[in-house]
């Protein structure tokens, strides 16, 4: 792979300040989880890269050099390449963070020579591909006594045509693998159907895009009902640090990511977690989600992430660092001994760009008021906005503004239709 003048100017200016420091730290990279990480390390004064394959609202901080490559999944061989030839410039073993997916499945296949070069912590490539996909992921969990909702695998349409009359609806259509998957979803984490006839024209369009796709039932209840926890074990399968959060508002609403969370104390889903990580012999950050049945009552496994969420903030600003701590520990600076982390319940943090969309989403349909919405935010951590870091912010509204300008545009050639 070969670096753009703009990424290799980039890149020369990293390894310029990394000289003499601190070790650096390479992300790998750009979303907002991978934002966090940076403004963590770099307000620090710890020299900070990000890499990725699209440039994201991480690749706007001032707290670290962005390089633009292509996307890991094309082209793995060459993300190997350029993180020799940086391994090779640098006078110390750099530290290394995944923040996504590929990147944990890029690092843990590569293991073996990454560990010459860099310092990181990430389960083998067997642990990871197992809990990427979500076919293993549940499967292993229901032998580990971990409730999960019904769920089907049909391997043929035949299969599927079979399985659908006897299906609740709606229900959905999950990727196996969501990094892959959700390209064929619109970059949505499921497609929701409401019927025999829609399941099975939408499974027969979505096999033939080369992905798996799983049917699972939907568990009611509001966003609200999924919690999650997250976490960092070390490399003997020790939790050194966790935190148990709430799902209050999510883009978009009922499938999508966490617009607003807050941290609570959550008991039962922390123990699930961590009987179902020690099944896994799991080592490194993780994030476990589960969604409260009422009907049972359970809680019910909605998946694993190998790597922190994309609200990591919230637990930085919950008192839970895992980008600093997971820095101390791969560099070997945690102090002795080891502090016991706690973390506070309570605290509340959006992703401004996107709870906007979720409030527009949810007035259309009557479930929101503008006045509940304002409410909603009171006391609120910003994931995105920072004043010492105002870029992030101001890309991530000019996105939104593109979004809005698409639906209205959109809306517009509706209405032209209808007269």
């Amino acid at each position: 792979m070969k670096l753009s003048i703009a990424a290799t100017k980039n890149l020369e200016s990293w390894l310029k300040k990394s000289i003499g420091s601190e070790p650096p730290a390479i992300i790998l990279g750009s979303s907002v989880n991978a934002l966090s990480f940076a403004r963590s390390l770099g307000r620090r004064r710890i020299p900070t890269l990000l890499l990725d394959g699209e440039r994201l609202l991480g690749s706007y901080t001032r707290y670290g050099e962005f390089l633009l490559l292509s996307r890991v999944e094309e082209d793995s061989a060459g993300w190997i390449d350029i993180l020799e030839l940086i391994a090779s410039r640098l006078d110390t073993r750099a530290v290394l963070f995944s923040t996504t997916d590929a990147h944990c499945l890029l690092v843990s296949q590569h293991r073996d020579l990454l560990r010459q070069y860099f310092r990181f912590i990430i389960p083998d490539a067997e642990t990871v591909e197992r809990i990427v996909n979500k076919r293993f992921q549940y499967t292993i969990a229901q032998a580990a006594e971990i409730p999960i909702p019904k769920t089907y695998f049909p391997e043929s349409l035949e299969e599927a045509r079979h399985l659908s009359p006897n299906l609740t609806y709606p229900c959905i259509l999950k990727p196996y693998i969501s990094h892959t998957g959700r390209r064929e979803l619109s970059n949505k984490k499921v497609r929701l159907v409401d019927s025999q006839t829609e399941l099975i024209s939408a499974f027969e369009r979505l096999m033939a895009s080369g992905q798996s796709f799983m049917i699972q039932e939907i568990i009611p209840g509001e966003d609200s009902a999924l919690y999650g926890y997250l976490a960092f074990w070390n490399a003997e399968g020790e939790e050194l640090a966790w935190l148990t959060t709430q799902k209050l508002r999510q883009n978009p609403p009922h499938y999508g990511d966490g617009s607003l969370q807050i941290t609570v104390e959550a008991p039962e889903v922390a123990r699930l977690s961590r009987r179902l990580l020690r099944t896994f012999n799991y080592s490194g950050f993780v994030g476990v989600e589960f969604k409260f049945d009422a009907r049972d009552p359970t809680y019910r496994l909605m998946e694993i992430n190998p790597r922190t969420f994309s609200y990591n903030q919230l637990a930085i600003s919950a008192g839970i660092d895992f980008p600093w701590i997971g820095y101390r520990y791969l560099t070997d600076s945690m102090p002795e001994p080891l502090p016991a982390y706690s973390f506070k319940p309570g605290v509340k943090c959006v992703n401004e760009e996107w709870d906007i969309q979720a409030y527009f989403a949810l007035r259309r349909s009557g479930a929101l008021s503008l006045r509940q919405w304002l409410g909603s935010l009171r006391g609120a951590k910003l994931a995105i906005g920072a004043w010492d870091d105002p870029l992030p912010l101001f890309a991530g509204f000019r996105r939104l503004l593109k979004i809005s300008w698409h639906y209205l545009r959109s809306a517009i050639g509706r209405f032209a239709e209808q007269k």
